[in-house]
């Protein structure tokens, strides 16, 4: 006989059925560890390129990133246990919601990556020798930013999608028979929202914006197929320096040198002082130093003062504090959305920059966090949206809540717009859609509850009716 266990509550469960919900719990957190074991020590070696200054002296904003990359790892753990002590009715939500999510995100990745496969085939296959391989490399960088994009709309889409057909079979009617109430049974979906709510953040921090950066730096590569990009201007406002660039190096390899280098440094009253003239510049990661080669120094002097004779070295030592991936970024464009959360914060604490454009970083910032909250505002909005008490389908909602999802998407180009022109204020402009759409979903809330349609609620009104 397989012996009881008494477990808190007065539950008694076998050991068999222990093993069986342990075992899942243990998988995910060996797997979690292993995958954590890789990832976070090549972030950090990825930092050593990108953050300036050493690890020792590296921001607390910036060294969010490993942290959150090794949260990122253990969410299916976390999962896992938020689902071995679920009853049996929460197993069952749990079960299809997660289900019907990763359907939807499964298929509208596929559709984004072939669409936009589609659209880059040409240019990996004339400008690759191994174009197969360099697509799979590519597509698999922009992961988190094709995630960051659909996530919040494949939530919502999954829990209408899950409810609707729980709905539609009277599941969802026979469930609230055993007394609970329709937020009570969507509690797992709840939990398991503000999971991916948290990934759909941890995707923003960095790695959306950095895939951004990386795609636009590859598809704008030189059309002989150089690995390098073109040539690009890099302005140092913290060291007041300015690097011009004829070859910079590739984004999947910034420890390669880059060539016909001019590099221009700036006394405090912005007047040019010194030029270094170099064939080629080599950054070292162990000593945080750059190695000019073949370089010509150039001192300027002031105004009715003989200038010194260039100098010409073969090989020159300098301690610049920029790192390859400072200079190689500003190929992408300078866009915002390829700037990572933790950048957008030490450049708006640095006050570099006109006012328009601290500005509109310091709106980009507030939006992505407030975009982290609005995944679960949208799933807020899918619940009453895709559950009917009645005898008529669900499409009514479910097109209701698509068409307010839609303009979710305007409402966060407009206000957005409003506090990157001043005209209000940043975290107010990024958070108005979230509190406009959580009293429009609490008020579906409660319609639903009342067992009326909106028709019905429109109808009630014109008459006078509570």
């Amino acid at each position: 006989m397989v012996k009881d266990v008494d477990i808190q509550y007065g539950r008694r469960y076998n050991v068999k059925n222990i093993i069986q919900r342990g075992m899942p719990l243990v998988v995910f957190f060996v797997l979690g560890t292993l995958l954590a074991m890789y990832l976070v020590p090549a972030e950090l070696e990825q930092m050593q390129w990108e953050v300036p200054g050493m690890p020792s002296t590296y921001p607390l904003e910036q060294m969010c990133r490993p942290v959150f990359l090794g949260l990122l790892c253990y969410m299916p753990f976390i999962g896992a246990v938020g689902y071995a002590f679920m009853g049996t009715m929460d197993r069952y939500m749990s079960r299809n919601f997660i289900s019907y999510f990763l359907m939807c995100t499964l298929i509208l990745l596929l559709i984004y990556i072939l669409a936009d496969f589609t659209d880059n085939m040409e240019r990996f296959r004339t400008r690759f020798d191994d174009p197969v391989v360099q697509a799979l490399r590519f597509y698999a960088s922009q992961l988190p930013m094709f995630l960051y994009q659909i996530l919040p709309y494949t939530l919502m889409m999954g829990t209408m999608w899950c409810l609707s057909k729980l709905s539609g079979t009277c599941e969802i009617t026979g469930m609230m028979q055993s007394g609970r109430s329709l937020l009570r049974l969507c509690l797992p979906v709840f939990f398991f929202s503000v999971l991916v709510s948290m990934i759909y953040g941890i995707f923003g921090f960095h790695w959306a914006p950095n895939g951004s950066m990386y795609r636009e730096m590859i598809l704008k590569r030189n059309a002989s197929g150089d690995d390098a990009p073109a040539a690009l201007i890099y302005k140092s406002e913290a060291y007041n320096r300015i690097w011009r660039v004829g070859k910079p190096a590739p984004i999947n390899n910034p420890g390669a040198p880059m060539h016909n280098l001019v590099i221009e440094q700036f006394d405090d009253a912005a007047r040019l002082s010194c030029q270094y003239i170099a064939a080629s510049a080599t950054w070292n990661k162990q000593e945080a130093t750059w190695t000019l080669r073949d370089v010509y120094i150039r001192k300027i002097a002031p105004a009715n003062v003989r200038p010194d004779d260039d100098v010409y070295k073969d090989e020159l030592l300098c301690e610049f504090g920029e790192k390859p991936y400072q200079i190689i970024s500003p190929g992408a464009g300078g866009r915002i959305d390829a700037m990572g959360t933790s950048m957008l914060y030490e450049y708006i604490a640095s006050g570099a920059g006109t006012r328009e454009d601290r500005c509109k970083k310091r709106t980009e910032w507030h939006v992505r966090i407030a975009k982290v909250f609005s995944c679960l505002v949208l799933v807020l909005l899918a619940i009453p949206s895709s559950v009917t008490f009645q005898r008529r389908g669900t499409m009514k909602g479910i097109g209701i809540a698509v068409i307010l999802a839609a303009f979710m998407l305007f409402l966060y180009r407009v206000f957005p717009s409003l506090g990157e022109a001043g005209i209000i204020q940043a975290w107010i402009s990024a958070w108005i859609p979230n509190v406009l759409y959580t009293i429009i979903a609490i008020w579906i809330f409660r319609n639903n509850l009342a067992h009326r349609s909106f028709k019905e609620w429109v109808q009630a009104k014109l008459k006078g009716e509570a």
